[in-house]
């Protein structure tokens, strides 16, 4: 998740750039009389038409973005007439009049110099600065509420009990990253009556995930929470390992690496205005002017997501899509087209031949935000779908090796240490054989949860096979990861898990080895030395952790 907006430097550099685009308008609006009058002539070309044309669409996409929204409204009008014209849809012996155009443009601009406008963004707030998950727990039954706090404390999170909504309602509604509601938490006397007419307007304040949670396991339950506003629903008796995984998928986008967004526009102010108001949300952003520098642009720079102009000097955004999907690597890359174009038929061609939405222009700094982000969590999803095992959401043999190997080439050329632990639970054969594999799929996928609950964004966490798992932790020397897994190992003794209707718990154990003990360690020779720390962590008794020791 990004930092919060520093609104004031951004509409600083906002406003730079909005005294900078009216300094601009002067030139073009001089540039689009001067093609006008040459279209008053006897016999315009096509060319100077087709250039009139492009000026006034440039026009149309950019000014209301920067503040002349009546300017924008016009220039749309007059570009939709002249391209009626160029496509002869309007009549050619009466031919096309642009006496007055200039005038009306001029005067949308004073309309426009009027009013008093001004760009600026809402300014985000995060709840944490310390990296912790804050989690509301409204629960009426004391004793409950305290198992379950101490359940997720354990996997990492922040909690905090309110017994029911009127200690819900003296709490700032911004201070917390998730909320788990039981639905019979109201004021109300007869709280098991109580639906989503109820909960909805309360809960409106909030802008975090919701949990629900109740004693009905039903279709009526599950769709009142889904009224409320809730985005998952668990059944009493809560499972709390599965409880505490789906609020971390919830939120796991708080440490995740910036989206990757390439801007395609000829108009370099607009540009740079995307660019600010991407990179203040957090994202990573390179702008290209030069169509024909893409492929090179693309490599180099790995986007997730590609805003485009549609109408560019010389190429159009459905061409440079062409162009890319002749790549497997680029060709389901997500295209926004950005575009002051309304007509349906070229918007649907356009979205035929490989975009995926279009954002009208003038660009509207939410809307940028969110579909930019919307459309790189889908393909961060699609992805991990991919590339992560099914059932604890680290990453597969095959991928956790695939970074092993990158982190081993970093670090040969950087010098820095990086660690390689290999984690085992003790005993599982056994929670198999006394309880069964569902219940042992739920201890590993516990184990997965607390993995990415305790370890950075930037660690690579990897379920190695069965019951093993491998991580690989970048600038970690050897004695810290020790430090770092022993304090998860005692952290995942205190989960309760149940079984058979009873209560059961597991243990972990471990081995660490890191490259600057093994300077001269290919990967596979790193795997085995954490491999045969863990054995010795389980012959020494098991429940510990061991350092791999050189020779």
């Amino acid at each position: 998740m990004a930092d919060s907006f520093d609104t004031q430097a951004l509409n600083s550099r906002l406003d730079s750039l909005k005294t900078a685009y009216r300094q601009r308008l002067e030139r073009e609006l001089a540039e689009i009389e001067s093609a006008m009058g040459t279209a008053r002539g006897n016999a315009p070309n096509n060319d100077t038409m087709q250039a009139l044309h492009h000026a006034l669409h440039r026009l149309a996409g950019s000014a209301g973005t920067f503040g002349f929204p009546q300017l924008g409204y016009q220039a749309r009008a007059l570009e939709r007439r002249l391209a009626d014209h160029l496509e002869g849809k309007e009549s050619q012996t009466s031919g096309l009049s642009t006496t007055h155009w200039a005038e009306l443009l001029q005067k949308a601009l004073r309309a426009d110099e009027r009013r008093e406008s001004a760009l600026g963004l809402e300014s985000q707030s995060t709840s944490d600065t310390d990296g912790q998950r804050h989690v509301w727990l409204l629960e009426r039954d004391v004793m409950l509420a305290e198992y379950v706090g101490q359940q997720l404390q354990s996997f990492g999170f922040e909690v905090k009990h309110l017994r029911d909504t009127a200690a819900l309602n003296q709490c700032d509604t911004t201070s917390t990253d998730l909320l788990i509601v039981d639905h019979r938490a109201s004021t109300v006397e007869d709280s098991e009556t109580v639906g989503s007419d109820y909960w909805k307007p309360l809960l409106a304040a909030f802008h975090c995930p919701i949990i629900f949670t109740g004693s009905e396991d039903t279709f009526h339950a599950r769709l009142q929470a889904v009224r409320s506003g809730a985005r998952g629903y668990f059944a009493k008796p809560l499972d709390v390992p599965q409880l505490a995984a789906y609020a971390a998928r919830l939120l796991k986008m708080k440490d995740g690496e910036p989206e990757r967004v390439l801007i395609i526009e000829d108009d370099a102010t607009l540009a740079k205005y995307c660019q600010h108001i991407l990179e203040q949300a957090g994202m990573k952003v390179s702008c290209l002017s030069e169509p024909e520098k893409l492929l090179q642009v693309v490599s180099e720079f790995d986007p997730e997501l590609i805003l485009m102009d549609l109408s560019l000097p010389h190429v159009s955004g459905v061409e440079l899509v062409a162009v890319l999907s002749q790549f497997e690597r680029w060709a389901h890359l997500p295209i926004v087209y950005l575009s002051a174009e309304s007509s349906p038929q070229k918007r649907t061609e356009a979205l035929m031949t490989g975009g995926d939405a279009f954002l009208e222009k003038p660009v509207d700094p939410k809307l940028l935000i969110s579909l930019s982000q919307s459309r790189v969590r889908r393909v961060r999803e699609l992805k991990h779908a991919m590339t992560r095992d099914g059932l604890t959401g680290l990453m597969t043999h095959a991928s956790i090796k695939e970074a092993l190997e990158a982190e081993w080439q970093s670090s040969k050329r950087t010098a820095k240490a990086f660690s390689v632990v290999m984690l085992d639970i003790d005993h599982f054969k056994a929670v198999n054989d006394r309880y069964g594999h569902a219940v042992g799929n739920l201890v590993i996928s516990a184990v997965g949860t607390f993995l990415r609950q305790h370890f950075r964004a930037t660690d690579r966490l990897g379920r190695y096979g069965g019951e093993e798992f491998a991580l690989i932790l970048p600038g970690c020397i050897a004695e810290k990861a020790v430090q770092l897994v022993d304090e998860l190992r005692e952290a995942f003794a205190a989960i309760r898990f149940f079984g058979n209707n009873k209560q059961f718990y597991c243990t972990l154990s471990a081995g660490v080895a890191d490259s600057h003990q093994f300077p001269n360690a290919v990967p596979d020779t790193l795997i085995e030395k954490a491999d045969q720390a863990l054995y010795e962590a389980k012959h020494s008794g098991r429940n510990q952790v061991c350092l791999a020791l050189s020779d």
